[in-house]
């Protein structure tokens, strides 16, 4: 076991002995900063919804990219990107051993032709970031096999859904977080198998409820008090003709008083964190699903033996502080949106390459590569080891992409998301920041109408403006076909303040120690002691239902 002081932000944090044991299994330092800090700068690396128009740097077609024009190396559409017109080696150079590792990888990276938008496989759904296998979608990323999806951030298998994050399985559903298998529902947090049902949380195989938590195959229920159906939708009508402000407010002051669950833990064994599933010993991790041997995981699946990946699945082993991307990575380390690579360090948008190290851009199979130039294999291992050594001495090997390397401002990443700052105070670290852009923030053309049914078609020609931050915003001739289906008003929200809502639904992501309100038990949770609700541990809250 080993204490430390982040690097980054000062504060102590401890290193176990199995995580020493897992260092030193892939031949890596100990970690300079703490758990918090290390996520962080993975994630600035990773830009979800701030997208332009530009031009391919190499066909010329018009395309949506996440690059804006500031940024030095070209920007590929992902036809001309996939095609054998480039070669990665072409921008290949020397290793200096007289100079820091991360100035000359940044030299490459700014040369290095990068793809707009990481997309695999879809139709009609070009403004996506990192959307694979989906149709007529918008603003969703992460996302797979969605269609007619709207600002559904990492949802899947998913139709005619609205302002959602992590679903899977749902259709016709609108402002709902990390649920699956629900229909015809909005305003839903943890809930699964529901329909026809609107501000709930935590209930399973519901129809017909509304303002409920904590419910389990409930019907025709109101603030978890089941009434005869006549009443009830006489209730909900009534209900429904206030703002949702006011019913939201509402909804959340009553979920306070229904007892919750320390933790979001579905068939696992020796875990910790929040929503996870399937997993067996994996430490504060959160969003996962299918884990094992695992610790400081976020939004990632099927992966074993490994440690700080976000946002990065399937068929993963032995990864060490990734980030995006995945499938079929083995003994990967500090690299960024990989898929099938094998025994490689600090890889960047590199595809099915393998024994490589300090790359950007390799599209086809390939091994033995440092900074993009090609090695024989015994050439290749001589230089790897002088490169550690001499990464080592500066202080650079063990250590993930600089936050300085990002191709993004830093309130553009999605660092911003979970770990927001001022800009003065990324400024003062180096690092980059969008300034607002004075044209996004026009009055508004035209108010919004608090009921559905008094908006007119031609809103989808309206510059709306923010209510929260003020920014420009349009409604898609879609979100309001789909709000008409479902009859629930139009958000008066931008992209960001969107997803910020959906955020702010879930607890944050982090563990305190508390007593179960019923046996007294010793539990973590993500409900901070200092918080009005009730937490029970598992089994307790098991005898409830």
């Amino acid at each position: 076991m080993m204490d430390k002081n982040c690097k980054n932000c000062g504060e102590s944090f401890r290193i176990a002995t199995d995580d020493l044991e897992f260092y030193e299994k892939l031949k890596v330092p100990a970690p300079t900063r703490c758990p918090k800090c290390r996520q962080q700068r993975r994630l600035a690396f990773r830009n979800d919804r701030s997208l332009y128009k530009r031009t391919c740097g190499l066909c010329g077609k018009a395309i949506v990219t996440l690059y804006s024009d500031d940024v030095k190396f070209p920007v590929y559409c992902a036809g001309c990107w996939w095609s054998d017109k480039w070669s990665p080696f072409s921008y290949g150079r020397d290793f200096d051993l007289e100079r820091p590792f991360f100035g000359q990888l940044k030299e490459l990276m700014d040369t290095v032709p990068k793809m707009a938008c990481l997309q695999l496989d879809n139709e009609n759904s070009e403004y996506n970031a990192l959307l694979a296998y989906s149709k007529n979608t918008y603003m969703s990323p992460g996302s797979y096999f969605v269609e007619d999806c709207y600002y559904c951030r990492k949802s899947q298998y998913c139709r005619d859904c609205l302002d959602c994050n992590f679903i899977d399985h749902c259709e016709l559903v609108k402002s709902s977080v990390n649920c699956s298998g629900c229909y015809n529902c909005y305003e839903l947090l943890n809930c699964r198998n529901c329909r026809d049902c609107a501000y709930m949380a935590d209930s399973t195989g519901c129809s017909n409820c509304f303002m409920c938590s904590g419910i389990v195959k409930g019907q025709y229920f109101y603030k978890n008090i089941r009434y005869p159906q006549r009443e009830y939708e006489n209730i909900v009508k009534e209900k429904r003709q206030q703002a949702d402000e006011i019913l939201m407010k509402e909804f959340w002051e009553f979920n306070k008083t229904v007892p919750k669950k320390a933790l979001n833990i579905i068939n696992c064994e020796a875990c910790s964190g929040d929503y996870l599933q399937n997993c067996k010993n994996a430490l504060e991790c959160y969003d996962c699903f299918d884990l094992e041997d695992c610790k400081y995981l976020q939004e990632s699946v099927s992966v074993k033996d490994s440690m700080d990946l976000s946002m990065h699945d399937k068929n993963i082993e032995l990864g060490y502080e990734l980030c995006s991307g995945g499938e079929s990575n083995t003994l990967l380390r500090f690299s960024f949106c990989t898929i099938d690579s094998y025994d490689s360090d600090y890889l960047f948008m590199c595809f099915h390459l393998k024994e490589s190290f300090g790359c950007d851009g390799f599209h086809s199979k390939n091994k033995f590569c440092i900074l993009n130039k090609q090695y024989s294999g015994k050439d290749y291992v001589a230089l790897r080891e002088k490169i550690i050594e001499h990464m080592k001495k500066t202080g650079e090997y063990g250590e993930f992409f600089p936050i300085e390397l990002s191709p993004f401002p830093y309130n553009e990443s999605c660092a911003q998301d979970y770990f927001p700052m001022i800009e003065e105070d990324v400024l003062a670290k180096g690092w980059r920041w969008k300034a607002k852009d004075r044209r996004e923030y026009a009055s508004a053309t035209a108010k919004l109408p608090a009921k559905i049914e008094d908006v007119p078609d031609v809103i989808i020609n309206t510059i709306m403006a923010c209510e929260k931050c003020g920014k420009n915003y349009k409604i898609l001739k879609q979100e309001l076909s789909l709000c008409r289906k479902l009859r629930i008003s139009l958000s008066r929200l931008c992209a960001d303040c969107r997803m910020w809502k959906l955020n702010s639904m879930k607890n944050p992501r982090k563990l305190w120690d508390r007593k179960c309100a019923q046996c007294a038990a010793s539990i973590n949770t993500t409900y901070a002691p200092d918080r009005p609700e009730i937490v029970y541990c598992e089994k307790c809250y098991l005898e409830l239902l």
